[in-house]
């Protein structure tokens, strides 16, 4: 009997961890899904990294949870019966209200991606349409000019080569 006096306690404690992590999570959403409309790439990577960790402490406090619960249901479930039903009752709102959320910042968030990747796919074709009409003449770049030494571009001992639409100078 004194373990689930002591236990259920924790277990209130830890549920608490659990919606503020929550909290926490949907707040890195709305940030990252800002980012995202605003093809700010440092802050999605930011985002993802926090998200990340996010989810990283979100497995280890679950694990608590199991192992804590199983601990205390094996005990007696009968003295369950004297936690303040209104903490019970407030702790079940705030975890659906935050589910709720949770969903909703999920879905905006995927179609922000969703949107972003259409994008990127747009302009993946463009760059490969444009690929053939500037491909330089190989014969052109590697033409000296005589009695000063340029290659190619003109400036004193350079030479520019254009690879898969990448400049690469030597």
């Amino acid at each position: 009997m004194d373990d689930i006096a002591t236990s259920l306690p924790q277990l209130s404690r830890l549920i608490e961890q659990r919606l503020e992590l929550v909290r926490s999570l949907a707040e890195s959403l709305e940030s990252s899904s800002q980012a995202l409309a605003k093809n700010d790439a440092e802050a999605i990577a930011r985002g993802a990294a926090h998200q990340a960790e996010l989810c990283r402490q979100w497995s280890h406090l679950e694990d608590e949870l199991r192992r804590r619960a199983g601990r205390s249901f094996r005990l007696r479930s009968a003295d369950a019966s004297n936690l303040p039903r209104e903490h019970s009752a407030r702790l079940q709102s705030e975890w659906e209200t935050l589910g709720a959320r949770i969903r909703y910042l999920t879905r905006v968030h995927w179609s922000l991606l969703r949107h972003l990747q259409r994008s990127l796919a747009v302009l993946n074709r463009v760059v490969d349409s444009c690929a053939a009409t500037y491909t330089p003449d190989p014969s052109l770049l590697r033409a000296s000019l005589p009695r000063t030494g340029l290659v190619g571009t003109g400036l004193l001992g350079t030479e520019v080569r254009l690879e898969s639409g990448r400049c690469a100078g030597e």
